[in-house]
C-alpha cells in the first residue's frame, strides 16, 4: 500500500497562510487534481475548511475532533483511525494508494507511514504560519522531477519531484 504525501513547499517550507496557499500555481494545482483523482485523500480540518468542499472523485478523509459530520467525506476523530480506514477501504477496492494532502500536523503525524513523496518545491522563501516538516532526503529516492517555469498563470518557478522510501 502507498501512502504518499502530496504537498506544495517554499524554500523555508512554508505551505500555508492564514488558511490558504501562499502562492497561485495554476499549473501545480492541475498536476494535484490529475495526481488525487480516484484516491482516497486524507486531510486536516483546517485543510478541508480551507478547500470549503469535499473534493470531487475522490474519496475524502477529514481528521477532525470539532466536526462530527461532513456530507460527501467521511470523519475521523484521529489520524490513526482515518489512516486505518483509508487502508481497509483501498484493499477492499482494489486501490493502492492513500494521498495525505496535509496540513501541517497531518504530514507530521503521517511522515513514519510514508512511503512517497510528490513535492512540489516552490522557488522562494515566504512567511507563513504552517511549515512542512523537515525530512531527511538521504532516506528517500528521487524517482522523477519536472521543473515549470514562472508565468502569467503560475506565482514562481517550481519543480514537482517524486520520491519513494529507501527499504
Amino acid at each position: 500500500m502507498i501512502i504518499s504525501h502530496v504537498v506544495a513547499l517554499s524554500n523555508n517550507n512554508v505551505i500555508g497562510v492564514n488558511n490558504n496557499l501562499p502562492w497561485n500555481l495554476k499549473t501545480d494545482l492541475s498536476h494535484f487534481k490529475k495526481y488525487t483523482t480516484n484516491k482516497v485523500i486524507v486531510m486536516g480540518r483546517k485543510t478541508y475548511e480551507s478547500i470549503g468542499r469535499p473534493l470531487p472523485n475522490r474519496i475524502n478523509y477529514v481528521v477532525s475532533k470539532t466536526i462530527d459530520q461532513i456530507e460527501g467525506a467521511h470523519v475521523f476523530t484521529s489520524t490513526e483511525s482515518a489512516i486505518n480506514n483509508a487502508r481497509d477501504y483501498c484493499i477492499k477496492n482494489s486501490l493502492n494508494e492513500i494521498v495525505v494532502i496535509g496540513g501541517g500536523f497531518l504530514f507530521r503525524d503521517t511522515l513514519s507511514v510514508t512511503n512517497k513523496l510528490v513535492l512540489t518545491r516552490v522557488d522562494c522563501d515566504i512567511d507563513g504560519d504552517v511549515f512542512y516538516p523537515e525530512i531527511d532526503l538521504s532516506n528517500w529516492l528521487e524517482k522523477d522531477s519536472i521543473s515549470f517555469s514562472k508565468d502569467a498563470d503560475n506565482d514562481y518557478d517550481f519543480i514537482v519531484s517524486t520520491y519513494e522510501k529507501v527499504k
